[in-house]
């Protein structure tokens, strides 16, 4: 499977720097940037506690299996590289 990898930035209003991945088929800005919200959400992380984020198209790559099962049925697949073990999330 070949999916579109969005590179995503965020800052909380608590001053915590998060980077992470949005993996999917789609290459619609709008709807990884949904993703993000939707997957920061499950985290405890909402909208309303993010001062800025930006998450952008960076490239596409070839999806394991794992990540083909995760798109397959939430539309999205979630790489944390940054930050998470001091927000307290993951």
């Amino acid at each position: 499977m070949n999916v579109k990898v969005f590179d995503t930035h965020v800052r909380t209003t608590a001053g915590h720097y998060l980077h992470f991945d949005v993996l999917t088929e789609t290459s619609d800005a709008a709807r990884a940037r949904q993703y993000a919200f939707a997957w920061l959400s499950s985290l405890g992380i909402q909208e309303s506690d993010i001062s800025q984020n930006e998450c952008r198209f960076c490239h596409s790559r070839i999806g394991d299996p794992q990540i083909a099962q995760d798109i397959a049925r939430q539309g999205y697949f979630i790489l944390p590289l940054q930050g998470f073990e001091t927000a307290g999330a993951r």
